[in-house]
């Protein structure tokens, strides 16, 4: 793949809703006979996995196109992720980024050696992005504009893109304009020459290879949620393998990506043109965990007490997946505070709350208030029903943690001696440990050191949002 799309646009939500239409149950039959249960589970297998290549591939196709238009005038190109928003001015010539892991903002400007960046221009840019709002940056994302078409549904309340920035500019506008001038002036400022070298080619390559191995991942996690449809009780559930065929396809498509990638790089390092970035580095105030949960606790608080999870359960994931970046964006794509993977744990939710199985959109899961929703529905979903079978209150939340990464069939593979991802061979060894032997156990043996970090930096927040007590709940 170029990268660069063709023919007219589909929207995600229009992909996953004609192709995850109609589980049609679980199967009894030993043989697909036409119209049997079988035979319809195994169509409706076909179409799930055809629904996540067209889903992802969508969304590839959009991404590498604007990474593309973006290189053409820098020698990186950073794009919004989990825990980073990142805007491009109409001309590519000017980035504002916003890491909301670090508590920074930088702006960038590409420019003619001569043509050193006013900071004036610099304290417009942070003056706009305090009148941006979630709404507003979602219709404005380049990205998912080639995707969905339809406009993304009104927030009943504006939530503002980086609370810590609006809340040092409530006053008067005097003072707001000279608070924003001192920020520019405390900035750490660095220029450098543009450079398309082979370090920075390689950070976008590995950016690739990381998308690769997250589909591969998802993958695994659609063959877990067709082997629980079919299960009578999850813990009979027995994912099969991704099909060889299909790794391939992903592999594939991600070497076609690299090389592209690499052809493209290239072409721009021959460029002789003499240009400059400078770069200004804006610390925004820390913030404890209380300030940066409070936006999100109404919702976290309502939809916790309704689905039956621990209130600090739902934030510290939220910590985790996002940094309370309502934009976040990751590479399956999964999407919002959350983490919410349209066609697996979105859909999932859908089925089991609200009988339907259309997937959620993308503009719903940039709700907050709808992110938070699916997500302590997901919590639910995998301590009520997949996990339930584990018997200490304790070691279950270890399993939910990592399984809200990576899967109930991962979780079960770090248990069983012959790698096998089955609940029901999993559980007695799981049930005769104490919770910590647990919580050690998934440590060392969970497939992936992803999700390894995660369940220790779930763990650790949520104990810290505990160590605030009745103080944490409004």
């Amino acid at each position: 793949m170029t990268g660069d799309s063709a023919g007219p646009k589909r929207t995600l939500s229009a992909i996953t809703l004609a192709l995850f239409a109609g589980l049609a149950g679980a199967a009894t039959a030993n043989t697909p006979a036409p119209g049997s249960e079988l035979a319809r589970f195994q169509a409706y297998k076909q179409q799930q996995q055809s629904a996540f290549e067209q889903y992802r591939s969508a969304y590839l196709n959009a991404f590498d196109a604007y990474r593309k238009a973006v290189l053409a005038h820098w020698d990186d190109a950073p794009l919004s992720d989990r825990h980073k928003l990142v805007q491009y001015s109409d001309d590519k010539r000017q980035r504002t980024e916003v890491d909301y892991q670090s508590g920074t903002i930088t702006i960038a400007v590409v420019h003619q050696p001569d043509q050193i960046p006013d900071p004036a221009q610099i304290q417009a840019s942070l003056a706009q992005l305090v009148q941006e709002d979630v709404a507003s940056a979602q219709a404005a994302d380049p990205i998912m504009a080639e995707l969905d078409s339809a406009p993304g549904a009104t927030m009943a309340t504006p939530l503002p893109l980086v609370p810590e920035l609006n809340q040092q500019l409530d006053g008067p506008e005097q003072d707001s304009h000279a608070r924003l001038a001192q920020m520019v002036a405390n900035a750490e400022v660095n220029t450098r020459p543009r450079e398309y070298s082979a370090e920075r080619l390689a950070a976008l390559q590995a950016e690739l290879k990381a998308q690769e191995q997250a589909a591969l991942r998802e993958l695994e996690r659609q063959q877990e949620l067709i082997a629980l449809a079919r299960a009578e009780t999850p813990e009979q559930a027995e994912p099969a393998p991704v099909p060889a065929s299909q790794s391939a396809a992903v592999v594939s498509q991600s070497l076609e990506r690299q090389q592209a990638l690499t052809t493209a790089y290239q072409a721009r390092a021959e460029d002789p043109t003499s240009k400059q970035i400078t770069t200004y580095r804006i610390q925004l105030p820390s913030q404890s965990l209380q300030k940066r949960a409070r936006p999100f606790l109404p919702q976290a608080q309502q939809q916790s007490a309704q689905f039956e999870v621990e209130l600090e359960l739902v934030l510290a994931i939220m910590q985790a997946e996002s940094s309370f970046n309502p934009m976040a964006r990751s590479h399956i794509p999964a999407f919002g505070l959350m983490q919410i993977v349209p066609g697996s744990a979105g859909r999932d939710v859908r089925e089991k709350f609200e009988n339907s199985s259309q997937p959620p959109s993308a503009e719903e899961l940039y709700q907050p208030e709808l992110n938070i929703r699916f997500g302590s529905a997901y919590l639910n979903i995998l301590d009520q029903r997949y996990l339930r079978g584990v018997s200490d209150p304790q070691s279950r939340l270890y399993c939910v943690i990592a399984a809200y990464n990576t899967g109930a069939g991962n979780v079960a593979k770090a248990f069983n001696a012959d790698g096998s991802r089955r609940l029901k061979s999993a559980l007695p060894r799981i049930n005769a440990m104490a919770p910590e032997a647990v919580y050690q156990h998934l440590l060392e043996h969970l497939p992936y050191e992803e999700t390894r970090k995660y369940l220790k930096k779930v763990r650790s927040y949520q104990e810290g949002y505990a160590a605030l007590g009745d103080t944490l709940r409004l």
